[in-house]
């Protein structure tokens, strides 16, 4: 029985704010991952107003979720620049 493979693109860990991969990568309460650059300054345009908004689905939080790396995110983030990067240099 075959298996079904996944397909990814990079674009699957591209940042929805500055739209380049992942750098850094965190995960608000939401679900949604952004380079922690990102969304650290996104928020910090509207920290006057006290709520802070997801990007991507508007859901609010406040206070201001604390923001952890993203470490597995990360790690695949990398494996799959490595496996893109070696691909390509075979490819020339």
């Amino acid at each position: 029985m075959a298996q079904a493979g996944v397909v990814l693109d990079l674009d699957h860990f591209n940042c929805s704010v500055c739209l380049d991969v992942l750098k850094s990568p965190v995960t608000i309460p939401c679900g949604h991952s952004y380079c922690h650059n990102c969304i650290q300054n996104y928020w910090d345009q509207d920290d006057y107003l006290g709520v802070f908004a997801c990007p991507q689905c508007r859901q609010t939080f406040n206070p201001r979720p604390a923001l952890a790396r993203s470490t597995m995110l990360a790690d695949v983030v990398e494996k799959f620049k490595e496996t893109r990067r070696s691909r390509f240099e075979s490819e020339q």
